[in-house]
């Protein structure tokens, strides 16, 4: 058994552990300023088709208090036009547009977010404009896009929606192209806003200090003519609502099955939403016995009202 004295030093290594990591530069801190049965069983959907097309989520971690998120969005965009299937979703955290701590924190620990920018590429690996050498190189960020790209679609979702009054009703439906050969298969949907303005942007990259090294750059130079504080600032694809679980929806093993299609309804109430600027998010993805993220399979988005079948 461990003296007491060696276990206070064990935890005092593991802070000191974690704030190196959260105190990298270019990222503020997030509390700084401002987841193969057998189809034959009754009640079981058949049909799913083969093959699918890929597409690619990102999860950006932002907040209208951090200095360097504005560079985020840029890159995204850019992104996004080169990599049309490449679907872009941004998480506020301790700001107006805040979709509340508790699932925030569940979402940002399942995913390993430790500062702000932080954008998560299928779940599983960070996408940025920096290299290792703290550099900038979009070359880095095109070629790592371009990879999860490549890789190919075992499953596809396709979602249907209807606007009734000030309620949106959902339904979910994922093929299964192949069996899944995973412990749990999950799925998280979201509903998304655009065209959403905040008080002020926080924007280091016009400080004195830092103004020199970005002033002459295509993309971020801009920035840089832009005051500390960016008033009439343009959010969009803010995640307003998380509709599943925080830790995911499960998908049940008899659905892992080649040729199944697993459904699930969700409703919201979009009174406090301007529907022409929303969209809706769902996104399957796999994890192990422990519990850890391996995979993200295939996302699907949808402007809300509307419907996207399998593709």
């Amino acid at each position: 058994m461990q003296s007491k004295s060696i276990q206070c030093l064990s935890a005092i290594s593991l802070i000191l552990g974690i704030m190196f990591i959260t105190s990298c530069s270019k990222k503020d801190n997030a509390n700084g300023p401002g987841g193969g049965g057998d189809t034959t069983k009754p009640g079981i959907e058949t049909g799913a088709p083969e093959t699918y097309t890929k597409k690619v989520l990102v999860e950006e971690f932002t907040g209208t208090w951090c200095g360097w998120c504005p560079r985020m969005p840029i890159l995204l965009e850019k992104l996004h036009k080169k990599y049309p299937n490449l679907i872009v979703t941004a998480f506020h955290g301790s700001d107006t547009f805040d979709i509340g701590k508790d699932i925030r924190s569940t979402i940002e620990e399942k995913l390993g977010v430790q500062g702000y920018p932080t954008s998560k590429l299928e779940r599983v690996t960070d996408l940025d404009w920096y290299d290792n050498s703290n550099n900038i190189n979009f070359g880095q960020a095109d070629s790592l896009v371009n990879t999860f790209m490549k890789k190919k679609a075992v499953l596809g979702v396709a979602i249907n929606s209807a606007v009734k009054g000030n309620t949106l009703d959902i339904t979910v439906k994922v093929g299964m192209g192949q069996a899944l050969n995973i412990t749990k298969a999950k799925i998280m949907v979201y509903i998304l806003e655009s065209e959403l303005t905040g008080p002020r942007q926080t924007n280091y990259y016009s400080d004195p200090q830092v103004i020199n090294d970005y002033k002459n750059d295509p993309d971020l130079g801009p920035l840089t003519k832009l005051s500390h504080y960016i008033t009439g600032y343009t959010y969009n694809h803010v995640i307003r609502k998380v509709l599943t679980d925080a830790k995911g929806d499960e998908i049940p093993a008899a659905y892992k099955a080649k040729g199944a299609i697993y459904s699930k309804d969700y409703s919201v109430d979009i009174s406090k939403y301007k529907a022409a600027n929303c969209q809706l998010i769902a996104v399957v993805y796999g994890q192990d016995d422990e519990g850890k993220l391996v995979e993200t399979y295939n996302t699907q988005v949808v402007v809300a009202g509307q419907s996207q079948k399998f593709d």
